[in-house]
């Protein structure tokens, strides 16, 4: 892989990362909007505050790149939770358009691994 494709795979994680922190920080630490955020939409309130937690806790090892599976699975299935019972039912908008991107981005990570620039086990041992 070229260098310049190690560094897209950076700029790809660091953009979806901060898009899961950025929605995600409000909703782990303000437990009460976010419940009623998730209650807004049929869903159980307590879904709010774990959703928050796993894209705060996922994102961060997304963007350091460690734990690269596990945090593309946790923010994969936040997404795919986010299209299924949000995105798609609200019709389309600038909100599902961000989604399938991010979709993307995340298909694209999980077949391709972090790249060389990631603070994984694998990316640390001697070449």
């Amino acid at each position: 892989m070229s260098p310049g494709s190690h560094a897209a795979l950076l700029l790809t994680r660091a953009v979806i990362a901060s898009v899961f922190l950025w929605h995600g920080v409000p909703k782990a630490f303000n437990i009460a909007a976010a419940m009623n955020k998730f209650t807004g939409f049929g869903l159980p309130p307590v879904l709010g505050p774990i959703t928050g937690w796993v894209e705060v806790i996922a994102a961060s090892m997304l963007l350091l790149g460690l734990f690269h599976s596990t945090a593309v699975l946790s923010l994969l299935a936040v997404i795919i939770g986010a299209l299924v019972t949000v995105q798609i039912p609200g019709g389309v908008s600038a909100g599902l358009e961000r989604d399938l991107l991010i979709l993307t981005g995340l298909t694209l990570l999980a077949f391709t691994g972090p790249g060389r620039f990631a603070l994984s086990a694998k990316n640390l041992q001697a070449p």
